[in-house]
């Protein structure tokens, strides 16, 4: 049986499924594959060699283009892209390769559905001819860039407000001009002033075979935390919990140790190791040992939008998870009943210590977390809301091309009119 074409266009190759971006978008595609005959139209910032990672998409997808586009040239594009009164993502994620390859696709043939993968993405991805547009915004980078700006000074703090407004604008333009706009979690759709009937939740998921319990609860606990390390809230996150809440941990625990595990750690993380005790791995192939029992994972994120992967896998490794509310924000209610919260350095060490000195409550905490998973957050569940929205967008679509091909009348061909005038004369 024949699939109908989907379009979908990405600011990120979504392969390896080893980072927050490339996991969703990986295991959207995973969901839609399923349903429709994918085109991907992907941008890649890697400057890596890509012919396994093309290969593995294949799987899900019926051709797979990739748009390189180094620093440079993606700075200059942002840069140009706000001269001319844009957001820099637009411009930076956005190569014109990838629009007019875009736009040539849609032009043949203009596919039923073109899914966008963050709001960068949104302005071609309307540019093309299609029956439906469905925009996955992931969250509202709009609070993200706001957040950066609070907390900056001078020209730094003038140039992220004005970034957070225009992302802002293309997060409100897709409640306009999409026929369906995806985010992360309710909290985020809530915060987003769309229609409801438009505005809809897909919640981030983890692969819970891939992610299972290791390790015995023997053995001296210790903590970890996971992320990219070249993304500012984490190296925020982890500079400012060894400043604040690491001496006061380390006086009480003289043993505790903590690992953070991540690709392109920065000077300022890789110094994180003066001050005893702590561990920075950079790249590694598998996070899976580092999230071995009796570790205590924890987020203490203090800018953080939508589901953190990071929290999600250490549950479903069965980990006990300490993390902060900005970490927090965008699990579910019943996610949340089983991450230990903390803010303040006397909050993030009366946690900690008591995981650490209760074996107990660790191995209750954890089992409880790998059940919430196992429960709640599978990646076929969490994509079942999109991937019933855009089989409904298409069914409508071809609905309205049959009202339009049944009641529309068909002008007379020339031919068809000539033979007409001469008949009537002939009378």
């Amino acid at each position: 049986m024949s699939m109908d074409k989907l379009l979908f266009i990405s600011h990120c190759v979504p392969y390896p499924p080893d980072k927050g971006e490339r996991i969703r978008a990986f295991h959207e595609l995973k969901a839609l594959s399923q349903h429709f005959d994918i085109t991907l139209a992907a941008v890649d910032h890697s400057g890596s060699d890509l012919r396994e990672n093309v290969t593995a998409l294949r799987e899900f997808c019926r051709e797979v283009m990739v748009f390189p586009s180094g620093l440079a040239r993606s700075w200059g594009r942002g840069g140009l892209a706000r001269l001319a009164g844009k957001s820099f993502s637009e411009g930076y994620f956005c190569p014109s390769n990838l629009r007019r390859a875009v736009l040539r696709e849609t032009s043949v043939e203009s596919p039923p559905l073109v899914v966008s993968y963050c709001s960068a993405m949104l302005p071609v991805a309307l540019e093309a001819r299609a029956q439906a547009h469905v925009a996955d915004l992931v969250d509202l980078d709009s609070l993200k860039w706001a957040s950066y700006a609070g907390k900056a000074f001078g020209l730094r703090r003038k140039w992220l407000h004005q970034e957070a407004i225009r992302v802002e604008a293309l997060e409100r333009r897709a409640t306009r001009e999409c026929d369906a706009v995806v985010l992360v979690s309710q909290a985020e759709a809530s915060l987003l002033n769309g229609s409801q009937a438009k505005v809809m939740a897909a919640g981030n998921g983890v692969d819970a075979e891939y992610f299972t319990p290791r390790g015995a609860e023997g053995g001296s606990p210790f903590l970890v935390f996971v992320g990219t390390m070249n993304y500012r809230p984490n190296v925020e996150a982890v500079c400012e919990f060894v400043r604040r809440v690491w001496p006061g941990l380390r006086a009480r625990l003289p043993r505790l140790s903590l690992t953070i595990v991540g690709r392109k750690p920065p000077l300022e993380v890789r110094k994180l190791q003066d001050a005893g005790g702590v561990w920075v791995t950079g790249a590694v192939k598998d996070v899976r040992p580092h999230l071995r029992r009796p570790a205590i994972a924890i987020a203490p994120l203090r800018t953080a939008r939508g589901v953190q992967n990071k929290i999600l896998e250490s549950m479903a490794m069965g980990l006990p998870v300490v993390a902060s509310s900005p970490a927090m924000a965008g699990l579910d209610a019943p996610l949340r009943r089983c991450v230990q919260p903390a803010d303040s350095p006397v909050q993030w060490e009366q946690a900690i210590v008591q995981l650490v000195e209760s074996s107990a409550k660790r191995q209750a905490l954890g089992e409880a977390s790998r059940e919430c998973v196992l429960k709640h957050c599978r990646w076929p569940t969490q994509m079942a809301p999109l991937v019933e929205r855009c089989l409904e967008l298409v069914g409508r679509a071809s609905a309205r091309q049959q009202v339009r091909d049944v009641t529309v009348p068909r002008a007379p061909q020339p031919a068809r009119l000539w033979d007409m005038i001469q008949e009537r004369q002939a009378r």
